[in-house]
């Protein structure tokens, strides 16, 4: 049976005219949540973005790509690593407006947090907004304030609507993140995540597994015996039930995550299978014949 639900690589090519490429830079910001601790539970930026790996300046890291990447019609530089509006509007503008001049970008994508978007950053995106397609990337991971606390997001999911709000008054693009089977998680929250999700003025979303990484307090946990990953087949049956109970009009820009051991990976293993997960992930949604907003 045929899977159906809307990716976001077909709205870019429709809204471009061809496939657009987002290349990952490293913008050199910090997190806010980092400030006075260590921050998120599972965090380990190199292990979920080799962009962070990048040392060089960030034009020189986004036209080293772009000039071996010639058959696209246009670029996004993809601000990933750490929390990419943590700062004033004068030290945004230094990093976006070289970026935004350059040859081939048709847009814009930014990683950030809830927590780090004040009135006058938000104000700043509205008016990128109005120049180019802009894509704000807002990490979440949960609706349930128990397991954010948990992990020590450092704020709770009030403050993630809010911001939501905020930046959809501007007509900015908002696509938040979500992730599968976080400490004390399963099925359950991770379906109440996705409708509460779909009740808020979201564009897209980002779907990924809960990876282990050494180095981090998740990772002791997770030797410590305080929870246990998801397995390959566990974790498309949820993302299943996640996309029946999503709006159909949200657009689904990935449906899992990967790193690799030499990153830090430590479970669940088949993360480092990125071309054999997706495509066994595809085949269960196939085969489930799974609809997006369906139980809606």
């Amino acid at each position: 049976m045929a899977v159906v639900y809307k990716t976001y690589r077909n709205y870019l090519k429709k809204r471009f005219g061809g496939d657009i490429l987002k290349v990952p830079v490293n913008a050199g910001f910090s997190c806010n949540n980092k400030k006075d601790g260590a921050g998120c539970t599972f965090c380990d930026n190199l292990s979920f973005s080799p962009a962070a790996l990048k040392s060089q300046q960030v034009v020189d890291q986004f036209t080293k790509v772009r000039d071996r990447s010639k058959r696209y019609v246009g670029y996004i530089p993809y601000l990933q690593p750490n929390t990419n509006t943590y700062g004033s509007v004068e030290e945004l503008k230094a990093i976006y407006e070289p970026l935004l001049a350059q040859e081939g970008v048709v847009g814009f994508a930014i990683g950030t947090r809830p927590d780090a978007l004040s009135d006058d950053v938000v104000a700043y995106l509205a008016e990128i907004n109005k120049r180019t397609y802009l894509s704000l990337e807002i990490g979440i991971q949960t609706s349930s304030d128990k397991t954010l606390d948990r992990i020590k997001r450092g704020h709770d999911f009030a403050c993630f609507a809010d911001a939501v709000k905020r930046c959809a008054v501007h007509g900015i693009e908002v696509v938040a993140h979500l992730m599968v089977g976080l400490p004390g998680e399963g099925r359950t929250e991770a379906v109440e995540s996705a409708r509460a999700i779909s009740e808020l003025p979201i564009s897209g979303i980002k779907i990924h597994q809960c990876m282990v990484i050494d180095n981090t307090e998740m990772a002791d946990e997770f030797r410590a015996g305080e929870f246990d990953v998801l397995s390959r087949e566990e974790y498309a049956d949820i993302v299943g039930d996640m996309l029946e109970n999503l709006r159909e009009d949200i657009l689904i820009h990935r449906t899992m995550a990967d790193s690799k051991v030499e990153f830090g990976l430590i479970a669940p293993m088949w993360s480092a299978e990125k071309d054999a997960s997706m495509i066994a992930i595809r085949k269960h949604l196939e085969d489930r014949g799974v609809v997006q907003g369906s139980m809606l």
